[in-house]
Order: structure tokens, then sequence, then C-alpha cells
């Protein structure tokens, strides 16, 4: 029997190590970074490596490059991969019901933690819920639910979040008890 497990590729390996170097420089959006020479002395990997690594990222739309000036990281919140991978992926009436499920899962989840914030009033009226999602302050949980939200649609009457404030409403009422 095979042993499944092997070594990560030498370009998936210079990637991991570009994200690292990207983290300790503490690198932000619209920051140069090091050109392939450069990466490639510092991070002891071959420069074909890295022009392939660098070549991925750029496919993913995490850096640019600009002749003449050199390679940048970009601002990753407008990348376009997650919406071409979900056009393969939820496709279909069952998986848009999956979907559909997913986000409302997501939406239980970050008003269960806004219970727990004393701070969070639920009868505040108005708010639509990118605004709860942003007041439960958990990037990954807002990230995710935009993604999601994107393919679920939207529900222009708010029933699902009436119904969800009710349920949510209630769980405080009963924990404050």
């Amino acid at each position: 029997m095979k042993d499944s497990s092997r070594p990560p590729s030498k370009f998936l390996a210079a990637i991991s190590q570009i994200q690292e170097m990207i983290k300790t420089d503490r690198l932000q959006c619209g920051d140069k970074i090091p050109s392939e020479r450069e990466l490639s002395d510092r991070l002891s990997i071959g420069r074909s490596s890295v022009r392939e690594a660098l070549r991925a990222l750029e496919l993913l739309g995490l850096i640019e490059t600009r002749r003449g000036e050199g390679t940048f990281l970009r601002d990753f919140t407008d990348h376009q991969l997650v919406p071409l991978i979900g056009t393969f992926i939820f496709d279909g009436e069952q998986n848009k019901e999956d979907v559909r499920d997913v986000k409302a899962i997501l939406e239980l989840g970050c008003l269960a933690i806004l219970s727990r914030k004393s701070s969070f009033d639920f009868n505040e009226s108005g708010s639509s819920f990118q605004q709860k999602i942003e007041a439960a302050d958990n990037r990954l949980l807002q990230n995710i639910w935009m993604i999601i939200s994107d393919y679920a649609g939207s529900d222009p009457d708010n029933e699902r979040l009436q119904e969800l404030l009710a349920a949510a409403k209630q769980i405080q009422y009963s924990e404050g008890q």
C-alpha cells in the first residue's frame, strides 16, 4: 500500500514561504514585494519555484506585476477567485437550497455571538443583517457570509431575518432567566 501523503511541491512550499515573509515583514496592500532574485536568495529556494509561485499568486489576484516598477500586494477583498469557483460548485437547485441553509446557519451563529454582547440591542430596527454581521466583529464570519450571500440571493421582505431575530430574542430571553 502506497503512502498517500507526499511532500508538498516546491512551488507550494515557495508560496507558503512567500506568505510567511509577507506576514513577518507586515506587508500591506499596495506594498512592493522583493524581486524574484531577492526572494530566491532570502528564502533559499530556486528562482523557477519563486517564478511559478508568483505566477500562481498573480493568477489568483493576490499580487500584481507592474512593468518597470515591480510586484505589489493587491487588496484581497476584490479578487474574483471565489465567484469563479462558485459558478462550478453552486450549480443546480439542490446546491442553491444548501447554500441558503448554510447562510441561515451563519446568520444564527452571528446572532448567537451578538446575544453574548451586552451592548447589542436586538430590538434596534432598521439595521441590515450586514450591520449585524459587522457588529459581531468576526472577520472570518463576515467574509464567509458575504460570499455565501452572493450565491444564496436576497430576501427582499426580510422574512427569514425576522424569524431568526425572533428566535435569537427567545434565546436571549431564556438565558437571562
